[in-house]
């Protein structure tokens, strides 16, 4: 028989968003049973955010969810090739192949350009710099600092990886023997939710989820 951990929350709390809430009152749950595949979390012993876009399918024979990562820049340094990027409490997220674009304004329409991610140095502890084969576009740089950046489907496919239609209800963190994990979406929250303690998040990120039927109230507050 085949051994690990199912639903695993190793080191962080389950109430209401793990290292610091970001839900302010219960957050709606979505009925269950979501299984995410574990190359998708970030690597052990980093954690899946509370608050991280995620993409949820109900349907009966399928019931799996997609994260959706985003990255504040912080500054670009393109004769280097890299990128430096906020990194969240729990941890660095990116990994090496991730393609990575900046997100519009509109989700539906694809990227000018995609960074493949070739190198990490995860070593401070605030940011993360990602080596990537190229910032620039006829020696123009397409990443800013201040920019957020997200998961693209593919290097030829240059939209965001999923449309998310849910966030994270706590931290979740990979135990090392698990073989699948089950993660929890949160599609409603009638008090506020506290956004400088989530992943970055755009006015098109956010309409997105209005869109998909969320109700969030997003607060600077923090």
């Amino acid at each position: 028989m085949k051994q690990g951990t199912i639903n695993n929350y190793v080191k962080f709390s389950k109430n209401f968003g793990g290292v610091r809430k970001c839900y302010e009152g219960k957050p709606e749950i979505a009925v269950g049973g979501f299984m995410c595949e574990p190359e998708l979390l970030p690597a052990y012993p980093n954690a899946l955010a509370a608050g991280t876009l995620v993409f949820y399918d109900e349907r009966k024979d399928h019931r799996s969810i997609v994260p959706l990562y985003t990255f504040k820049v912080k500054s670009v340094d393109a004769s280097n090739s890299t990128i430096t990027v906020e990194k969240f409490e729990t941890g660095t997220v990116a990994k090496v192949g991730m393609k990575l674009i900046v997100v519009g304004d509109d989700l539906t329409q694809a990227a000018d350009n995609v960074a493949t991610v070739t190198s990490i140095d995860s070593s401070a502890s605030d940011v993360d710099v990602l080596t990537v084969d190229t910032v620039a576009a006829d020696s123009t740089p397409f990443v800013a600092e201040g920019d957020v950046l997200a998961e693209a489907k593919s290097a030829t496919d240059k939209k965001v990886k999923v449309i998310p239609n849910g966030l994270t209800y706590c931290d979740n963190r990979l135990d090392p023997d698990a073989y699948t994990i089950d993660i929890d979406p949160v599609y409603f929250c009638i008090r506020p939710v506290l956004e400088r303690r989530m992943p970055p998040l755009t006015a098109s990120l956010k309409k997105a989820l209005r869109e998909n039927g969320c109700y969030f109230n997003f607060s600077p507050r923090v």
